[in-house]
C-alpha cells in the first residue's frame, strides 16, 4: 500500500501552520525547511512515533487494502477469459470462427455477469478504503502530526526561520537552489530530545 506517499500529502498538509506561511524576505529571516521522506525513514533522522503511527495505519487497513487487490486480480482473470470466450469479436473475423454454441453463449453470458458484479464489488470496496483510511488518518496519524508540526514551529521559531516547509521529494531541488536550509537532521535530534 502507497500508505506512506498519502500520508506525506496529508502531512505536509497539516503542518503547514499559518504563522510560518510568512514568507522570508518579509520577516528578515530565513527560509528553512524539513525533509518528511526523512521523519518517516528508519534511522537518525527518522521519528520514531511518526513511523509507529503510519505501521499501525498500514496494519489497521491491510485486510482492505489486500481485498481491494484481490478483486482487482480477478477482474483481470475475468477480463482475460472474456476476450478467450470470444476471439472473433477482437480479431473482426467473425466468419473465421464457428457460431457459438449454447454452452459458449451461456459462458460469456456468465464471465460478463461475474465481470460487471466483480466491478461493482471492487469500485465499492476502493470507496470504503478510501473513507476508513481518511477517518484513521485522523485518528491514527492526525495527533502525531499535529504534535511534529507544533514542534517543528517552535524549532524553526528558535532557528531564525521565517519560512518552514514540510517538504516533499520533489519540492528538495526548488529549496536547495533558493538557498533555504535543510534543518531535518537537527530537528530529528532536537525531537528525539523531548525539548520543546
Amino acid at each position: 500500500m502507497k500508505t506512506i506517499l498519502l500520508m506525506s500529502a496529508a502531512f505536509a498538509a497539516a503542518v503547514s501552520a499559518p504563522g510560518l506561511a510568512q514568507g522570508a524576505a518579509a520577516t528578515g529571516a530565513s527560509a528553512c525547511f524539513i525533509e518528511l521522506p526523512q521523519l518517516m525513514a528508519d534511522g537518525p533522522t527518522g521519528i520514531a512515533d511518526l513511523r509507529a503511527a503510519i505501521a499501525q495505519l498500514d496494519q489497521r487497513l491491510r485486510p482492505q487494502v489486500e481485498e481491494v487487490n484481490r478483486l482487482k486480480r480477478l477482474v483481470q482473470t475475468l477480463e482475460q477469459q472474456q476476450q478467450q470466450a470470444s476471439p472473433a469479436s477482437e480479431t473482426g473475423e467473425e466468419d473465421a470462427a464457428p457460431a457459438p454454441g449454447a454452452a459458449a453463449t451461456r459462458d460469456q453470458a456468465r464471465i460478463a455477469a461475474d465481470l460487471r458484479q466483480t466491478n461493482l464489488d471492487l469500485i465499492a470496496k476502493q470507496a470504503q478504503l478510501q473513507a476508513d483510511y481518511q477517518a484513521q488518518m485522523r485518528a491514527i496519524v492526525g495527533p502525531v502530526q499535529q504534535r511534529i508540526g507544533q514542534r517543528a514551529a517552535a524549532f524553526s521559531a528558535q532557528r531564525g526561520c521565517g519560512h518552514l516547509k514540510m517538504a516533499r521529494t520533489p519540492d528538495l531541488a526548488a529549496l536547495r537552489s533558493a538557498g533555504a536550509r535543510d534543518l531535518t537532521g537537527e530537528f530529528a535530534a532536537w525531537y528525539a530530545t523531548g525539548k520543546s
